[in-house]
């Protein structure tokens, strides 16, 4: 089998640990393309397949970084691993540089790298929590401005992944940027707070300045079919009192008609009840929960958005499923019967 056909995305099966630490181990299927919609909804079917838990070694480690999916419309966490040397968060985003050996690293994963062609970095400090990076004139070349906003989200993300960076200043050839190629302005340093990842905002939104954000994960998939993935998106809704219940229901609704994600839910699930006790939310749901079919990959698909979109807002850190108020045997036989927890990392890779 080729090397690229090897290189499926990986989600971290620690997203099965029950809390009361028995460990079960999501099975292997076999590629599940996502199911077309039906007359009656605009919504397809999500899948997701898991391989296997990647380790690091004495001389590497695991990081996130954030590269483009591969449509070039969303900014996408992806796990990789590199070799420990000083300065590892210069050698992160040297990694994200659209070069022919950052490429040929990614063959088969169908993920595009976010910096323009021959960046390189002339700067890096980091010092109470503000990562200062400055790059060759080459990182403005972006293609157009959906590709600008995409580059500086990746650069953002990436090094707020470092525990001791919490805003970025970009400079460029020296100066800070405070203009974008596109005319846009940049606040400098900005947060993550400035810019939330992926944003999608209602239609029913009519000053974007006001609203409530939630964080949601859809499944993605590549042309080859070999790469299925989540992807994060940060809606933009009217005001809500209940952020659990309107997490479900967001996810449930589905992603923006056209936006290439799929919907892991059934567009046709009710949601009964959902409240959070000690860390835990126990949410309760009809049984058409389990029509998302597609085997196991949607399966894990299912249960991937709801724990990675439930476990994103604080003070959360399992999630426990019910179907009309009683523990199910989920179709094709995962083990739901104690709490699942967030996952370790989220679209993990072996490179």
């Amino acid at each position: 089998m080729p090397r690229s056909k090897l290189l499926v995305v990986l989600l971290i099966v620690v997203l099965v640990l029950p809390l009361a630490g028995c460990s079960l181990l999501w099975p292997i299927s076999n590629k599940q393309p996502p199911e077309e919609p039906g007359p009656q909804s605009p919504y397809t079917t999500g899948s997701f397949i898991p391989v296997v838990i990647p380790t690091a070694g004495e001389a590497t480690m695991l990081k996130t970084v954030y590269l483009l999916d591969h449509a070039n419309r969303y900014v996408v966490p992806y796990v990789l691993s590199i070799k420990r040397t000083e300065g590892i968060a210069r050698e992160v985003l040297q990694r994200l540089v659209d070069s022919p050996d950052n490429a040929a690293a990614l063959a088969g994963t169908e993920f595009n790298l976010p910096f323009p062609e021959g960046t390189t970095i002339l700067g890096m400090t980091i010092r109470d929590q503000l990562a200062i990076v400055d790059f060759s004139k080459e990182f403005l070349n972006f293609r157009d401005g959906a590709h600008e906003r995409l580059a500086i989200d990746a650069l953002l993300y990436t090094l707020t992944e470092f525990e001791n960076v919490d805003r970025v200043e970009l400079r460029v050839a020296g100066q800070q940027v405070t203009t974008l190629p596109s005319g846009l302005s940049l606040p400098n340093p900005f947060s993550r707070a400035d810019r939330p990842l992926n944003l999608e905002i209602a239609s029913s939104i009519t000053d974007p300045t006001q609203g409530t954000r939630v964080k949601l994960y859809f499944s993605s998939v590549g042309p080859a079919g070999d790469l299925i993935y989540f992807v994060p998106v940060t809606r933009q809704i009217l005001p809500q009192n209940d952020p659990l219940a309107t997490v479900v229901l967001e996810l449930i609704q589905g992603p923006a008609v056209g936006s290439g994600l799929h919907a892991d839910i059934p567009v046709s699930t009710e949601l009964r009840s959902i409240k959070l006790e000690d860390g835990i939310v126990y949410v309760d749901f009809s049984s058409e929960l389990t029509n998302y079919g597609g085997g196991t990959a949607a399966e894990n698909a299912m249960l991937g958005a709801l724990v990675l979109s439930l476990t994103d807002i604080p003070g959360v850190k399992a999630v426990k499923i019910t179907i009309n108020g009683q523990t199910p045997m989920l179709p094709e036989g995962t083990d739901v019967s104690k709490p699942v927890t967030r996952p370790i990392f989220i679209n993990p890779f072996i490179l």
